[in-house]
């Protein structure tokens, strides 16, 4: 079945002429460095993803290693790099490092080929950046949790606290670093659970615990963390997803640092409506310094890890009807004249701006390859990049569960991922077909 779907996927590619590559590697339950990557192409007439390969790397998992690897893979069925018009990838050093990184490598093979680097892993070192006193808070928190979670007994009895009061919950959530939302669900099942979890430290006679829960400031300080980190991860939310490119996730981060700028001015005002939880605390009030400071300390930190984040240029791509060329010409991302000509032409057809009232982006376009090839190519080539490897984490997580400690060994694992990852059907009657029933005796 594998072998089907690689046959088809790799049709359609070819007839695409175009393609954007994520990658990332991971290391499996075993110890082994893992290569995974997905496919993004045009087929019929949408834009579409799929499972590229997943590749283990026996030694090391240098830029030329991933690069040598992929391009081998690569050849193999039939493509080629000049084909290849974006990767997206994450911030290590093996991967776009400047000299021997993997997409220096790959320039150096098609030097017209779009790279970035992936918006979730940006936004996640950005929520990082909380400073002194509210990372005190995190720490204290996860001693908590830790406290509670690392003992099998007094993790029943605390549970069976919750139940006797009738909580919300009955379980607290370890913290995950690498995982990106696991701060704020941790803060915010803590936050919600924040009596019980006084009544049973009173019962287990830990003083430190009872006296932070017992003080408003350190409450007020978990009340603002809960409320921003929720902002935060719904930003990151809203990114994971198999239809996210360049444009909808640069919107996305352009809206969060508006509301930033915008919770700044409202905060020094006195104001925390947007911070609701903050608001409501007893001492909400005595922390506005602190939450100012944090905001406008966010707000340079999604400046340093977006820096040149601006997608005007592309308007014409969401749009093409909105005004003339000639009001535009310094807007339209280095149009030639032929490519504006043609832009002319399509904003002048009533036909086609009903058209794109009714169809999705990525369709409209790639019905307007047959009468203005030039300026739809341009535009695919913007709307077929990846700008997260969500679909790579996504990889990892189906490997997890594919490759666990009794299947170490497993020799087929990339046959595996992608019949399950895969959103095309194997031809089944073609294979029945191929293979020579068993005779019965």
């Amino acid at each position: 079945m594998s072998a089907d779907i690689e046959e088809i996927v790799y049709a359609s590619v070819k007839e695409s002429e175009m393609f954007a590559l994520q990658v990332d590697e991971s290391t499996d339950i075993g110890g082994k460095a893992q290569l995974s990557a997905f496919i993004r192409y045009i087929h019929d007439v949408k834009i579409v993803d799929q499972f590229f390969c997943c590749k283990e790397l026996e030694e090391t998992a240098t830029g030329n290693d991933i690069f040598a690897t992929l391009s081998e893979y690569i050849k193999s069925v039939g493509l080629s790099w000049q084909s290849c018009v974006g990767i997206c990838t994450d911030g290590a050093p093996a991967m776009i490092g400047s000299i021997k990184g993997f997409v220096s490598l790959v320039k150096k093979e098609n030097s017209s080929v779009i790279t970035t680097h992936c918006f979730l892993h940006r936004e996640a070192l950005v929520a990082k950046t909380i400073g002194n006193d509210l990372k005190s808070v995190l720490e204290k928190v996860v001693k908590m949790v830790n406290f509670i979670k690392s003992r099998p007994l007094k993790t029943r009895l605390f549970a069976k606290l919750c139940e006797e009061v009738e909580a919300k919950h009955v379980n607290l959530l370890l913290y995950t670093e690498v995982r990106w939302l696991s701060r704020g669900k941790v803060l915010s099942r803590v936050y919600e659970l924040q009596e019980e979890m006084l009544t049973f430290f009173t019962l287990e006679q830990q003083e430190e615990f009872c006296d932070l829960l017992a003080d408003d400031t350190w409450s007020a300080k978990l009340s603002y963390l809960v409320d921003v980190f929720e902002h935060l991860n719904k930003v990151n939310s809203s990114m994971q997803g198999k239809s996210e490119n360049i444009l909808s996730s640069t919107d996305k981060i352009n809206t969060l640092r508006e509301k930033l700028r915008l919770w700044v001015g409202r905060v020094k005002e006195g104001n925390l409506d947007m911070f609701p939880h903050a608001a409501a605390a007893t001492s909400g009030r005595e922390i506005i310094s602190i939450i100012s400071e944090h905001l406008e300390v966010l707000e340079k930190q999604l400046q340093y890890y977006f820096p040149d984040i601006c997608t005007e240029n592309y308007d014409w791509i969401r749009n093409p009807f909105v005004a003339p060329v000639s009001t535009q010409s310094q807007l339209t991302g280095g149009l030639t004249l032929t490519e504006e000509e043609q832009l002319v032409e399509m904003r002048n057809d009533r036909n086609l701006k009903l058209l794109h009232m009714q169809l999705p982006l990525d369709e409209f376009w790639v019905q307007m390859k047959a009468k203005y090839p030039q300026v739809a190519k341009k535009a695919l080539v913007i709307l077929i990049q990846f700008s997260t490897s969500y679909l790579c984490e996504l990889g990892f997580s189906v490997l997890a569960n594919i490759k666990t400690n009794k299947r170490a060994r497993l020799q087929t694992l990339e046959e595996e991922m992608r019949v399950c990852l895969s959103t095309i059907q194997p031809n089944l009657k073609r294979i029945c077909q191929s293979h020579q029933a068993h005779v019965s005796h």
